[in-house]
């Protein structure tokens, strides 16, 4: 006799542990929010969450924008910079690649946005664009800013959105507008961010440890800007994250809202996660160069099989999730993001005891082959466990006490889990029992 196998819920211990980061159509806008992704279906991971009941665009949203809107133009002026200091400098290798980093995902992001407005063009629910802000989307298209433009139009629609409070329909219109915008523009920031800032991060810090390793004991303008350059790339990835978790959740009517507090310990916990990673790669690339584009592509294909067993549907056609696929597989060199919705818990472990691994190799490594005369041997290493550990706590107190549920915990997951083994365990041996009655 056998027993029914209980679901699996070990990855979770509410209805809304996962945060979902792949968007749906699903949404609270009442049309597509990401106009060629797929309908997917949410089987009730979270509880519906409708609208705000107030729909104040308030000062704080404004803040948000704005520091988007800062930390987009700060990272690719400061990676500008560092391109010429290398040029200036020189040193035409790494001012080609510096350039390469910063066109290709440009470039890619620009192509995204631009299919996106088309898109929004047929949609009959969406309102009609004049032939000026069509000229205004293609300059700031060509000069690479899709990003700021939908940040833009998401505070323009958010003040018009309090301008028309008298008017509750006009209101509720310009505020989905705003929300729409706003989630546009934060998944481009964050394809932007993965596929220029995270390799120009690792690639300056590879960089800054060969060049700085021969004069440890100052500091040149270019070292200094690089300083700058990847302090900045790696605010905008934390920032990008949580920003675009909280956009996500104010556009899917599936998923609880995620308030201003969330949302920054969030950006801790993607700060001191994406640090510790970034650490421990560009160290490792400036020993062992060639070996470190090795393991990347080896961590990579791993990533990459494993989000397609996962079955993402993030997109209407299979050629265009074969390649969400793809970037989905850079970002993972770096953090994990939840593609599905669907219990995570299992899936943070393994990415998170596979990280720890690779870093601690990487860092160990490092440590025994780089060069003695290096001040910052002991500092690079306690800080690379540090930021680590700290953003493992983090994303805990996050889940435990600042998840919009507010119900996840450990203990009842943990005895949930042993009375389901009991379960299993007792109706397993009563079969047994009727089995050898019978014989």
């Amino acid at each position: 006799m056998t027993s029914k196998k209980p679901r699996d819920d070990s990855a979770t211990d509410s209805q809304d542990d996962s945060d979902l980061d792949g968007r749906s159509p699903n949404s609270k806008l009442g049309r597509n929010s990401g106009p060629f992704l797929k309908k997917i279906k949410i089987k009730g991971y979270d509880t519906t969450d409708a609208l705000p009941k107030k729909l104040n665009f308030t000062f704080l949203d404004i803040v948000g924008i704005v520091i988007s809107l800062a930390s987009y133009v700060l990272d690719v002026c400061f990676d500008v910079l560092v391109a010429l200091m290398h040029y200036v400098n020189g040193n035409t290798w790494w001012f080609t690649l510096t350039v390469i980093f910063i066109a290709i995902p440009s470039l890619t992001t620009t192509g995204f946005s631009l299919r996106w407005y088309l898109v929004d063009a047929d949609t009959k629910d969406l309102p009609r664009v004049s032939m000026t802000r069509w000229i205004l989307r293609i300059v700031f298209l060509l000069l690479q800013m899709g990003p700021l433009l939908r940040y833009f139009d998401s505070l323009y629609y958010g003040l018009k959105s309090n301008q028309s409070k008298s008017i509750v329909d006009k209101q509720e219109k310009y505020y989905k507008l705003m929300i729409y915008e706003d989630a546009d523009a934060t998944l481009l920031r964050l394809f932007e961010c993965f596929m220029e800032s995270a390799p120009q991060l690792v690639l300056q810090l590879y960089i800054f440890s060969i060049t700085h390793g021969e004069t440890p004991d100052s500091y040149s303008w270019t070292e200094l800007i690089q300083l700058f350059s990847m302090f900045s790339s790696l605010m905008s990835m934390a920032w990008a994250l949580g920003s675009y978790q909280r956009a996500l959740r104010y556009s899917l009517q599936e998923k609880q809202n995620l308030n201003i507090c969330a949302m920054m310990v969030q950006v801790v916990w993607r700060f001191l996660d994406i640090a510790a990673r970034v650490i421990a790669l560009g160290l490792f690339a400036s020993v062992f160069p060639s070996y470190f584009f090795m393991v990347c592509a080896a961590h990579y294909i791993i990533m990459f099989i494993w989000i397609r067993s996962m079955g993402t549907e993030f997109c209407e056609n299979q050629c265009g999730e074969f390649f969400y696929n793809l970037v989905l597989g850079v970002m993972f060199i770096f953090c994990y993001f939840n593609p599905k919705d669907s219990p995570t818990r299992k899936r943070f472990t393994f990415y998170y005891f596979l990280t720890f691994l690779e870093n601690s190799a990487f860092m160990c490594i490092w440590f025994i082959h780089s060069s003695p005369n290096i001040p910052y041997k002991i500092p690079a290493m306690f800080l690379q466990f540090l930021s680590f550990m700290l953003g493992i706590i983090i994303m805990i107190i996050y889940y435990l006490l600042l998840h919009p549920t507010k119900n996840i915990t450990v203990w009842d997951h943990w005895k949930k889990s042993k009375n389901h083994q009991v379960q299993v365990q007792m109706g397993d041996m009563k079969g047994i029992s009727q089995q050898s009655q019978r014989l």
